[in-house]
């Protein structure tokens, strides 16, 4: 998903496609961290290609950004911020927000290790499936 809102800045949320990359920048106090996200995906001649939002985060928030990882779902606002390079332009999202579901650091809820919430509900193999539960 991604949408812009009234004073220009751009709000995007979907999943990593790989861990942070983290850079100490300058004076090593400053922290780079850069990662891509899919918001959704498009058709070019007939075939479906993701849409990849590539973002970065500095110091405070760049250190919340390292924590993503590879599947987790990234919800970031932030200003759009151009760049020329061997002739092409690129775009990235400079993010001033940051939220992260980091399934890393989530329970599996049908691991053998974790057991299910005691909630007085019965799960059949059908409501499993369902995305909420």
């Amino acid at each position: 998903m991604q949408t812009k809102l009234g004073d220009g800045s751009v709000m995007i949320c979907g999943i990593v496609g790989k861990d942070a990359e983290v850079k100490r920048v300058g004076d090593k106090n400053s922290v780079l961290t850069k990662f891509s996200v899919k918001v959704g995906e498009k058709t070019v001649d007939g075939e479906k290609r993701a849409v990849w939002v590539n973002c970065t985060a500095w110091n405070d928030m760049g250190k919340a950004a390292s924590l993503l990882r590879k599947g987790d779902t990234a919800f970031a606002v932030g200003r759009i911020q151009k760049h020329t390079y061997q002739e092409k332009e690129y775009s990235e999202l400079v993010c001033e927000f940051l939220n992260a579901v980091c399934r890393s650091t989530l329970p599996d809820i049908g691991s053998a290790d974790v057991p299910p919430p005691d909630n007085g509900y019965e799960y059949t193999a059908d409501e499993k499936d369902l995305p909420f539960y």
